[in-house]
């Protein structure tokens, strides 16, 4: 009876120990990417082109939920099939997400994109030549993991940014509508002039994201991802970008305890 009894509390303190694991790790992502550009306040003509991509982050995941933060970025050249002149594309983000455990293999929360940078650089515009949308985006999150798959949907709920460029015009169209152009003033140029954001949601700003990763093992990973983005400061004249990205994942370190 004693030897039942010693052979039943191994268990129970295997099984705590088992749910009590947490997962640590500090990541980096290497791989490549294609984005595509439409912009028609300025014509029908879509960009597309390849690039690289790249990663840093750290991770933690245990019973009850999954937290992070990482950078991730993607610099892509794009051209037209209607001329030669190219587009170069750049596109940091830093982010923070939480999640917490629905099902053993399912978890929902929110992603938080702390900074979303999308610039553009149009070759042969001169000073019309930059384009770009800065600001901030919060995001309706899932996982689901199924054997050494991992799924993940993202939904944009809201966001607060600034478009550099309104109708035909070097400004932003709420600059412009609500006349505050003014050609001394230097922040209306400034990705970072929060007087000029807007808070927008959806469907007048609709984003959404999917990846897909694979583990190859304890320390490597291979993960797709989709953006795409959608919004329109003028009415009928929407700005639509997207990029799709295939990355290796490489654990620098993971540990469990």
């Amino acid at each position: 009876m004693k030897k039942t009894y010693l052979i039943v509390l191994f268990f129970a303190v295997s099984l705590v120990q088992l749910y009590a694991q947490k997962t640590s790790s500090f990541y980096v992502d290497i791989g490549g990417g294609f984005s595509s550009f439409q912009d028609v306040k300025y014509s029908n003509v879509k960009y597309n082109g390849f690039g690289g991509v790249f990663g840093l982050g750290y991770l933690k995941e245990n019973e009850k939920a999954i937290w992070g933060v990482n950078l991730q970025g993607i610099v892509t050249t794009e051209k037209a099939a209607t001329h030669d002149n190219t587009v170069s594309t750049y596109n940091p983000m830093l982010q923070a997400k939480y999640l917490h455990r629905i099902r053993e293999n399912l978890f929902i929360g929110a992603t938080w994109d702390v900074l979303d940078l999308y610039a553009k650089n149009f070759d042969g515009l001169g000073n019309n030549s930059a384009y770009n949308v800065t600001g901030s985006t919060l995001w309706a999150s899932a996982i689901y993991d199924y054997k050494k798959f991992r799924f993940g949907l993202d939904l944009g709920l809201v966001s607060y940014f600034k478009e550099s460029t309104g109708f035909a015009f070097s400004a932003s169209q709420n600059v412009l509508e609500n006349g505050d152009f003014d050609y001394q003033n230097d922040k209306i140029d400034s990705p970072f002039a929060f007087k000029y954001y807007e808070l927008r949601t959806i469907p007048k700003h609709f984003q959404v994201r999917t990846s897909i990763r694979y583990q190859l093992s304890n320390r490597f990973s291979v993960g797709y991802k989709w953006h795409l983005r959608k919004f329109s400061e003028v009415k009928k004249y929407p700005v639509t970008y997207g990029i799709h990205s295939l990355s290796i994942r490489y654990n620098i370190f993971k540990r469990t305890k």
